[in-house]
């Protein structure tokens, strides 16, 4: 094929799925977003532009980082003979370095769930270690596992947790297994043996997605300035945004035609709080290491609001860009194409369990009623009692009897009812994790992770590439936020 092949040029058409915009395509507003007043859109590239191979690449920072540890912290080699459980952990949960934990928590910072190592912790250890109070995570000793990065890192420090209390691994305390789990993670992305890899191997640990480079072409053509805002270095970078883009628009035959800014090294969040002068990359015009918020908006000619910054991490991607630079944020949730998949296989499932959840209470409430109705009969014998007839006596007392039976068949309905229940959520949760359950949510209560999204996120999605099915120039509307009365049932 040559570069002037007009098949090569020519769109290619909607898919069938496209024109009904499945849900995994949508972008999902959290507040109005006006893309006509959007001047500049930012990408962050680790799980955002780049979705690595899951579980592939965990695995692998996994291994490097049970070697690391026997090698240079002169652990235990049973570290090496672990095997990685991609379906241990997930986005969203909390270690506990202090007591060997990991946490699922409410959107009230209260756990729901959590495991000790890898033991799965009752509710009345739970209420023993934590008493339903709101959690600091910001105290020492914990970590929010906010990146698909820090997923490896979750099992291992599980795994770790486990080879102490077995005697097998020897450590001061859960603290240090922590602070080693930490370092060999973040060890295993530094010393370049793991990027190293992924560049050797790219086409393999870096799928490519056909529509990111139409996703990025229709924005610089409809007149916005597009920047790449990355923490990895220009090598790594380059590696990455080659393979995606390279000779995929004969308008634009290198990944630096796309960009008007491209930033590595940029050290988020520090990005957004800092002011370091940005340093230029020789032999690369508009690339630079470094920098800072107020830098970058002057090269952009714009700010504020003015921006929108695409990125996967809640904290240094989205809060940070939000709180200190009023930029407004899409939030990149690779996961999330997975939980649409099985809301939509669990459709009918969750259905029948809200009926269920429906009919418990109207038992209940029922219950209550008649719980009082008995309540009221017996003052009204004992206030009454002497001036009662035999006759009211006998029928005051035949009513009461009555009451005490309805309300407590009611009770044992409505115990059935709550069995029937568990059970059926237990087995519709396992279906996004045995363990954990789905990611957004847990019974009735929407989880940490899906409140820190609703906090600081306009909007999010699955992928860059969805963009392409927005209009530049069009408003994404949020739901209108209402109160319990104010909608129609």
């Amino acid at each position: 094929m040559t570069a002037w092949d007009p098949a090569f040029l020519a769109a290619p058409p909607l898919t069938e799925a496209e024109e009904r915009l499945a849900p995994a395509l949508k972008l999902y507003a959290l507040r109005t977003l006006p893309f006509g007043e959007i001047r500049a859109v930012g990408f962050d590239m680790d799980h955002t532009m780049a979705r690595y191979r899951s579980p592939e690449i965990d695995e692998l920072a996994f291994k490097k980082a049970a070697r690391l540890l026997v090698r240079e912290r002169g652990y235990s080699p049973w570290l090496l003979e672990i095997e990685y459980d991609p379906n241990f952990a997930m986005r969203g949960l909390v270690l506990d370095g202090l007591r060997g934990n990991l946490l699922k928590l409410n959107r009230e910072r209260q756990v729901v769930r959590a495991c000790h190592g890898s033991r799965v912790m009752s509710r009345p250890e739970l209420d023993a270690v934590y008493s339903r109070r709101r959690l600091a995570t910001a105290a020492k000793g914990f970590r929010n596992i906010d990146t698909l990065f820090e997923i490896p890192e979750s099992h291992f420090y599980a795994q770790m947790v486990d080879g102490l209390d077995r005697g097998i691994l020897k450590a001061e305390n859960y603290l240090q297994l922590f602070q080693d789990v930490r370092w060999a993670i973040d060890a295993t992305h530094r010393n370049g043996e793991m990027k190293a890899e992924i560049l050797a191997h790219r086409n393999f640990f870096i799928p490519k997605d056909p529509q990111l480079a139409l996703a990025l072409d229709r924005l610089k053509r409809e007149g916005k300035k597009l920047f790449l805002l990355t923490n990895s270095e220009w090598s790594f970078t380059a590696g990455v945004m080659g393979h995606l883009l390279d000779g995929q628009d004969v308008a634009r035959p290198r990944w630096t035609d796309y960009f008007e800014l491209v930033v590595v090294s940029s050290r988020k969040p520090a990005f957004f709080l800092e002011t370091p002068e940005p340093k230029p990359l020789a032999g690369h015009p508009r690339c630079f290491m470094g920098g800072h918020t107020a830098w970058l908006e002057a090269q952009l000619g714009a700010q504020g609001e003015q921006v929108l910054y695409v990125g996967d991490h809640i904290y240094g991607d989205v809060l940070r860009s939000k709180k200190n630079a009023s930029w407004r944020t899409l939030l990149l949730v690779p996961e999330l194409e997975r939980e649409l998949k099985l809301l939509e296989a669990k459709a009918e499932d969750l259905r029948d369990l809200q009926k269920l959840e429906t009919a418990r209470r109207r038992t209940l409430r029922r219950a209550s009623v008649l719980l009082d109705q008995w309540k009221r009969n017996r003052v009204r014998r004992h206030v009454l009692g002497p001036r009662l007839s035999r006759d009211a006596t006998v029928a005051l007392d035949h009513e009461a009897a009555q009451l005490a039976a309805s309300a407590e068949a009611l009770q044992r309905r409505a115990e059935l009812q709550n069995l029937e229940l568990d059970r059926g959520l237990h087995t519709v949760e396992a279906a996004f994790n045995p363990t954990w359950g789905p990611m957004f949510r847990d019974r009735d209560e929407q989880t940490r992770f899906a409140d820190q999204i609703q906090q600081f996120a306009c909007a999010y999605t699955g992928k860059v590439g969805n963009l392409y099915m927005v209009d530049p120039h069009s408003t994404m509307y949020a739901p209108v936020p209402s109160l319990p009365h104010e909608r129609l049932e």
